[in-house]
């Protein structure tokens, strides 16, 4: 949550990166059942248009905004080579992603796993890398003592991650097989650096989470850093 001293803390980001996070937030939220969009408002030299952030293609450049009037849609493609401002309203849930770590994020109680549906979480990914690697692999999360709800959240993701990144990885015919030759098992914790070492036949990311999952390595990062020791 946010006060006013916590906004009078917030940092100035690039336009662009303010996207990235819309983006960030829209892909979450339109797997939801009730969808809760940012709405964003952008002026540019012929005024100000106003919305529900729907996408953005970093590639085209093109931000999709859009309303939903009598069962009708009003969509708008802005250029971001027009946009001079991006106004944003109902940040509440998300102020934490444009506050650089400094605004705590707060998880909804139901979004945090319990031990036995992180189990199952674990257990899904085991199965989803054997057939991907074709072999059997063990992944143990080091919780700690008494692991926060938020990292039992970020864990959630973290083995997301993991498991999108060696999927990513075993796309590539030489890197999958030096993995399969040379791993039996992946271990990952949180810790105040982003590390990947290997030792024996097991590999140990530590995830940063000092900015939340912003300081966290992205999945590409990720995967430099696996074949690096391989």
């Amino acid at each position: 949550m946010m006060d006013f001293k916590a906004m009078l803390q917030l940092p100035v980001l690039e336009t662009n990166e303010v996207l990235e996070i819309l983006q960030e937030v829209a892909d979450h939220e339109r797997k939801q059942e009730k969808p809760n969009m940012p709405k964003v408002s952008f002026s540019n030299t012929d005024g100000t248009i106003s919305g529900y952030f729907i996408n953005y293609d970093a590639d085209k450049r093109v931000v999709l905004i859009g309303n939903w009037y009598d069962n009708e849609a009003d969509l708008q493609y802005v250029s971001f080579h027009s946009i001079s401002c991006v106004m944003l309203q109902n940040v509440k849930d998300y102020v934490h992603l444009l506050s650089d770590g400094k605004i705590p994020f707060t998880p909804d109680p139901k979004d945090i796993p319990t031990q036995l549906q992180f189990k199952k979480d674990i257990k899904t990914a085991v199965l989803a890398i054997q057939e991907i690697l074709g072999k059997e692999i063990t992944i143990k999360f080091d919780a700690g003592e008494n692991p926060s709800d938020t990292e039992k959240f970020y864990a959630k993701k973290a083995i997301l991650l993991v498991q999108e990144t060696i999927s990513t990885l075993a796309e590539n015919k030489l890197a999958k097989e030096a993995f399969v030759e040379g791993i039996d098992a992946i271990a990952f914790n949180f810790s105040e650096k982003n590390t990947v070492t290997l030792n024996e036949r097991s590999f140990t990311i530590s995830f940063n989470l000092q900015k939340g999952w912003k300081s966290v390595l992205s999945k590409i990062q990720l995967q430099n850093e696996i074949e690096k020791n391989l």
